[in-house]
């Protein structure tokens, strides 16, 4: 049986190095050195162009710059000798430079090495005669003029310049003064110095992927500092290079540090990454290793990327770079694992060679080995390991089984089997996926008591997740371009399990969830389904339909039992279905929830498609799972839960209004202080019937109130502030009149205030309302501009402008002109989306939803809301999602006529909203 269509996505292969072949192309000096200088660059740059690998270009960049900055030595040298006896002195490249890994436009750093304490007159005329000469050609530059005990001292005060002096590089001068100080930096550290040099690399290490994003998803990585990022590698190989006296990925091959499978991988790993830094460095013409939204589109364009069966190709140049950097970062790792784990044997004194630490010696075992249970695996230095190296050849289940005896010994892998284990999953034959007992092993890891998912960070880590489900190949580094999905497709997916997994295990507390994570009984439906709810992204289709087609593939492959199937294919079609109507449907209606209900049909299913939902949020990325949106959902399921409970049929037309018509009166009538008789009775009957199945009815006295406040004023307002749920609620009541939405969006959008939420009611124009006739009343969700609740400042300001504006004694135009000022600043390059409009008749008995999908801006709802208006549309309920800088916006409905949209007046309003939003921002 086929397993997949998917096949594992691999790194492009590298352009061939050619340095050798191009350095003599370099052009000769002569001897203007501007022209020098430039000349030396655009050939690099044109050999970048020409399609040549980083590697090569970083080496003829250094090469190029090696030729300016002799030239301006020698002539410094000669200016500052005469008349004088030159004394000894050498000049030494550094850091990247030294290394010979210069990317275009990157920093140089220079040591000129002198022989005395202090440097002479010769010495300080030609250093700084040679430092002017750089800063004239605008270089940017790392510079010291030491000699070698003040380079020692340095060193012994910050690891940082340690570090520096690893990569020194011999230029021109005295020979004999450069090798002592190589000798001292390099060759003479002592244990203690090595050790200590260490532990500052790896601490240093630590702070910085925090501070530049301590995942490998960036939205927008830093290509060198970000985790996985070039300064990874730098680091392992500093490390390496002061354990073992080691430089090169060459050596840490010769050494055994790395696989010879791995260092490969490394080597097309690190040119592609190589050649994005040089290529943002181009475009940018500046020192830049910001891979932005705005530069990777061109930086895919400059690799070949080109658009292909509906996935634009940034989306796949991102999944390569992400792929890179998984690549580096996983190497890097295992090289500073084994380079510390050097430093700390057990059994004997001194580090054992790289090439002796298997961790599967057979013999009587060293102190803190024990065999595990099976005979397979042992634990050997606190880490699991495998018992001799055929075990994964073997059987391809006993791969899965290492995995397994990790997660429930709460164990990491020793790196000789974590070597085995890369070695094994790539020799895997291609049906290995459908052997029963792997799958067997697979699904137990799934469902062992008290198991928190880390075997699939582990399988997924060294990349034998996608061998055992080769579905998961398809969404493996695949990332969406928006600032809404901060992780790949596949972490998402693996983190979405395993929070459910926290919460099954008690780690992870959620009101109302939990509970139910905790008593489902069989639970493996849901943990599958959650993985695989994204696996049809990528295929040009609608995904979860696609999703669903490889999801029951994928089962019958596995073996699961036909009811867990089931759920898994119709969890996955369904998995976007409940937040869509919790966030963009009206959840008062009767209707809407016995249809959902039907669609459900099932409590257990209904559990679990509420669980998937939530742990699909709440992984989407930091603060994506707000209080609000919880809120909808938990009212859905509720709502949804208790029609199934009770096997309620849909209720007739009219039935809920006159409940909750009758339950509003009773409030009124209970409440204390309440206002006359002939009041309440004039007030129930001029609200619409949606008022009574949209509102709670203790909300009516208030209302009620709002009313009479606003009958001599422009407006009357209420407002609530609610950090629990990150939003501010306000009830405002005015009189009616058309564009009304409008012009309050439009006012607290000058304010930078977001609309969640919004529900609009309109009492008819009849005398025999008396005070009610013509009244509006429009209920907002609010959050402010650092996704909480209106400041109150805020609002007092906010609301002065509504009272101006809606009293006529100033313009809405005036308002928006004042306080939405352009800023001088340049916008954030943000990933390009498309606008969409769907007009959906289904949802709503007497409305049409009309669904937008578009860039988020500033004023986005009043835009909208104009344009209704404009077209002669009233709003009655508008439903606000903002994901990353994605709205999704679902506005309810209703011509003057109280017809829905079809047709050409469909066809209509998609094309107005369509040119109302390629406007230009404000």
């Amino acid at each position: 049986m086929p397993v997949a269509e998917s096949t594992l996505p691999s790194l492009p292969k590298a352009a061939p190095y050619e340095y050798e072949a191009l350095l003599h192309g370099l052009p000769p000096l002569t001897g203007d050195i501007r022209a020098d200088y430039a000349a030396q660059r655009a050939f690099v740059e044109g050999v970048h162009r020409s399609g040549a690998s980083g590697h090569t270009v970083v080496r003829l960049q250094s090469a190029a710059m090696d030729r300016i900055v002799l030239a301006l030595w020698e002539r410094a040298l000669e200016a500052a000798g005469k008349g004088s006896r030159p004394s000894p002195v050498a000049l030494v490249a550094l850091g990247g430079y030294g290394r010979k890994e210069l990317a275009p436009f990157s920093d140089l750093d220079l040591l000129v090495l002198h022989g005395s304490r202090d440097p002479d007159a010769f010495v300080k005329a030609a250093s700084e005669r040679f430092l002017y000469s750089l800063w004239d050609l605008r270089l940017e530059v790392g510079y010291g003029v030491r000699d070698v005990q003040a380079c020692d001292q340095l060193a012994s005060e910050d690891h940082t310049a340690r570090t520096a002096l690893l990569d020194l590089r011999l230029m021109a001068g005295d020979r004999a003064l450069y090798r002592e100080l190589e000798r001292d930096q390099l060759h003479g550290l002592s244990q203690a110095k090595v050790d200590a040099f260490i532990a500052d690399k790896v601490e240093e290490n630590r702070e910085r992927r925090e501070k530049f994003g301590d995942s490998l998803y960036l939205l927008e990585p830093n290509v060198k500092q970000s985790e996985g990022g070039l300064r990874d590698l730098q680091m392992a190989l500093w490390i390496a290079r002061v354990r073992f006296k080691i430089a090169g990925l060459t050596e840490l091959l010769s050494r055994a540090l790395l696989p010879e499978r791995e260092a490969t991988e490394l080597r097309r790993a690190r040119d592609l990454v190589w050649r994005v830094r040089n290529e943002l460095h181009y475009l940018s013409g500046r020192k830049n290793d910001q891979l932005t939204f705005d530069l990777q589109p061109q930086v895919a364009a400059f690799l070949g990327y080109r658009d292909a069966q509906g996935e634009p190709a940034v989306e796949e140049f991102m999944r390569h770079y992400y792929l890179a950097a998984k690549t580096i970062l996983v190497a890097c790792d295992a090289i500073v694992d084994r380079c510390v784990e050097a430093g700390h044997p057990v059994g004997w004194q001194r580090a054992t060679p790289p090439a002796a630490m298997t961790g599967a010696e057979n013999g009587k075992g060293t102190p803190g080995e024990r065999r595990i249970p099976g005979g397979e695996f042992k634990l050997f230095r606190g880490r699991l390991t495998i018992a001799d190296r055929e075990v994964l050849r073997k059987s391809p289940a006993a791969l899965v089984r290492l995995f397994a005896t990790a997660d429930r010994e709460g164990l990491d892998l020793y790196s000789y089997a974590r070597d085995q284990v890369a070695q094994a999953a790539a020799e895997l034959p291609p049906d290995a996926a459908s052997d029963p007992e792997l799958n067997q092993e697979l699904l137990a890891c799934f469902t062992r008591p008290g198991t928190r998912g880390r075997f699939l960070t582990m399988m997924h880590e060294l990349g034998v997740l996608p061998c055992v489900l080769p579905e998961f190949a398809g969404i493996t580094a695949r990332r969406q371009i928006d600032l809404y999905h901060v992780y790949t497709v596949d972490v998402h997916s693996l983190f979405a399990v395993r929070r459910l997994l926290a919460m099954r295990v008690g780690d992870v507390k959620v009101d109302s969830l939990s509970p139910l994570m905790q008593r489902l009984e069989r639970p493996l439906g849901l943990y599958l389904g959650t993985l695989f709810h994204d696996i049809g992204k990528g295929s040009g289709k609608d995904h979860s339909a696609r999703g669903a087609e490889i999801a029951a593939a994928a089962c019958v492959r596995m073996g699961i039992d036909p009811a867990d199937a089931a759920d898994i294919e119709w969890l996955v079609a369904k998995h976007l279905r409940m937040a869509s109507i919790a966030q963009r449907r009206d959840l008062s209606d009767p209707d809407l929830i016995h249809a959902f209900a039907e669609e459900v049909g099932t409590i257990d299913r209904l559990e679990k498609l509420y669980l998937l939902t939530y742990a699909d949020i709440a992984t989407v990325g930091p603060r994506t799972r707000t209080e609000f949106k919880a809120r909808l959902l938990r009212d859905l399921f509720e709502k949804t839960r208790a029609v199934l409970e009770r096997g309620e049929r849909r209720p007739e037309p009219g039935t809920a209004e006159s409940e909750g018509r009758g339950r509003a009166r009773a409030a009124l009538q209970a409440h204390h202080g309440g206002s006359p008789a002939e009041e309440q009775a004039r007030f129930v009957e001029a609200m619409p019937a949606r008022y009574y199945v949209t509102v709670p009815p203790e909300q009516a006295p208030r209302h009620l109130r709002l009313f009479r406040l606003g009958r001599q004023r422009s407006m009357a307002t209420w407002i609530r502030h609610r950090p629990g749920l990150g939003a501010s609620e306000l009830h405002l009541t005015a009189f009616d009149r058309p564009g009304l939405l409008a012009t309050i969006t439009g006012v607290l959008a000058a304010h930078r205030i977001d609309i969640q939420h919004a529900e609009v009611f309109s009492t008819p124009d009849e005398p025999g309302l008396g005070p009610f006739a013509g009244r509006a009343l429009d209920i907002f969700a609010l959050r402010g501009p650092e996704d909480g609740p209106v400041g109150a400042a805020r609002w007092r300001a906010a609301r002065r402008d509504l009272d101006r504006v809606l009293g006529g004694r100033e313009s809405l135009e005036g308002v928006l002109e004042r306080r939405l000022r352009a800023s001088s600043l340049p916008a954030k390059p943000l990933p390009r989306l498309a606008t969409k409009v769907v007009i959906d008749n289904e949802s709503a008995r007497s409305h049409s939803v009309v669904d937008v999908f578009c860039a988020d801006r500033v004023g986005l709802l009043h835009t909208l809301t104009r344009t209704f208006f404009e077209l002669g549309l009233t709003v009655d309920l508008a439903r606000i999602t903002t994901e990353g800088h994605r709205a999704a916006d679902a506005f309810y409905v209703r011509t003057e006529q109280g017809a829905r949209l079809q047709g050409e007046v469909a066809d209509r309003v998609v094309e107005a909203i369509t040119t109302a939003l390629s406007r230009p921002d404000r």
